[in-house]
């Protein structure tokens, strides 16, 4: 009998663990609030939500149950967090400082291998910059320098690999990787490409045909009993996954000939194309809606500030929408990872130009996390609990985020521009002025 009690009283200790965890999971209630699902629910006037360990558990128009802790959301507004579909987040401090820039590479280290991962630094002063902005999470991808000596050498068009981030700050928020394939099309493409469009298009395809030769000749390639090819092992081997349609390749076309182009290309390959840029998109957005290629535009965009954008219009989205493609709203162009979070102003633009308003909140979070498979992006049971609490509109830039919630966790709104707002506001005593007379 002793003996089968040392065997029982184990087991029933090791079940009673198994069991405990999800009853003592630490929980939070955000109560009474306008809760934007941005699922099969729809919105719901007055709403609670209730999270479990990091996870969606309940959302309903009132939920009696002790959580661990409390938001009240009365009179706010809830919706999903913002995700930002293209950022350099981790990878860049100050743009004109070289030594905090590890998203760009010059000569023989651009290509499809390179991985800007290691470099990553979630400590980084944009990330609660962006958080505080109701961003919780975010793409992150490589660049290739396009300005000083040497850009165009050695012609080459694939930047690299991506990666997606929780804005957290913490060590372990990289939340997945090798999530797309990056590579330059359209005007950018042809000053890489020795100054023709016409040859950027051609480098993908050559790149693309290698990868097919390399997936078919792999071991004879590898002992060098093979001709001599353009790309390296390294390159072919990370286009791989691109081949075989499990990883989305992100060209950059804006000019609408130069999307055509690249709907020809994805054809041809059988990729999932996805188009940055677009800003001449809604010439061709029946094209684009029927070969089912997302596009990520910059909605403020409404200014030829290149020759590829001479069509550019602020009811760009609104058209692309229409015609039934699936649209994802990044920040301004000019400012697309330090200031990520005016993602929302570029969709409150679009709603102004004919963008529905529910399809302008999902192209700021849920069409991003559906076409890049990561978390977040709606509010519905067992889905990753990202959410933020609104002051009022999140598409009204008089709104702010009075709550930010990444993995079930409440986040500090506190960062670099909001010290600098408090010192100076508040000054300690005998630091009131720079200088006396």
């Amino acid at each position: 009998m002793k003996t089968l009690n040392k065997l029982i009283f184990p087991a029933l200790a090791l079940l009673a663990g198994a069991v405990i965890p999800n009853a003592m999971a630490e929980t939070l209630l955000i109560k009474g609030g306008r809760v934007h699902t941005l699922s099969e629910a729809g919105t719901l006037d007055t709403a609670d939500v209730l999270v479990r360990d990091g996870r969606v558990e309940q959302v309903a128009p009132s939920i009696a149950v002790k959580a661990d802790r409390e938001i009240d959301a009365s009179g706010k507004i809830v919706t999903p967090g913002v995700i930002a579909p293209v950022s350099e987040l981790g990878l860049v401090e100050i743009g004109a400082a070289s030594s905090t820039n590890d998203y760009a590479v010059t000569g023989d280290s651009i290509g499809a291998s390179f991985d800007p991962l290691p470099a990553y630094n979630p400590k980084s002063t944009l990330i609660p910059f962006n958080r505080a902005g109701g961003v919780t999470r975010a793409l992150v991808f490589p660049d290739i320098k396009m300005w000083g000596e040497g850009v165009g050498d050695p012609q080459r068009v694939f930047a690299g690999r991506s990666f997606a981030i929780a804005l957290n700050g913490q060590f372990d928020s990289v939340v997945a990787t090798d999530l797309a394939q990056k590579a330059f099309t359209g005007e950018a493409g042809g000053l890489l490409a020795g100054g023709s469009r016409a040859n950027a298009i051609a480098k993908v395809r050559n790149a693309l045909e290698e990868a097919k030769e390399y997936r078919d000749n792999r071991e004879a390639i590898r002992r060098g009993q093979w001709r001599e090819l353009n790309h390296s092992v390294e390159d072919l081997e990370a286009l791989q996954p691109v081949l075989e349609g499990k990883q989305p390749l992100l060209l950059t076309a804006n000019r609408a000939s130069d999307i055509i182009a690249v709907l020809d290309l994805a054809r041809q390959f059988q990729l999932q194309l996805v188009i940055q840029g677009a800003a001449e998109g809604w010439m061709v957005a029946d094209r684009i809606a029927a070969a089912k290629v997302p596009v990520i535009v910059d909605a403020i965009n409404n200014l030829p500030t290149a020759f590829e954008t001479l069509g550019a219009r602020l009811d760009n989205a609104a058209l692309l929408n229409k015609a039934g493609g699936k649209v994802l709203i990044s920040g301004p162009g000019y400012a697309s990872t330090h200031n990520v979070y005016l993602a929302r102003q570029s969709a409150g633009n679009a709603v102004a130009a004919g963008l529905p308003y529910e399809e302008a909140l999902k192209a700021i979070s849920t069409n991003v996390a559906e076409v890049f498979r990561i978390g977040g992006g709606s509010i519905a049971p067992g889905r990753v609990a990202d959410l933020v609490v609104w002051s009022g509109d999140p598409l009204e830039v008089t709104s702010y985020a009075e709550a930010v919630v990444i993995n079930g966790e409440p986040q500090s709104l506190v960062n670099r521009s909001t010290r600098l707002r408090d010192r100076y506001l508040k000054p300690e005593a005998g630091h009131e002025f720079g200088f006396k007379r």
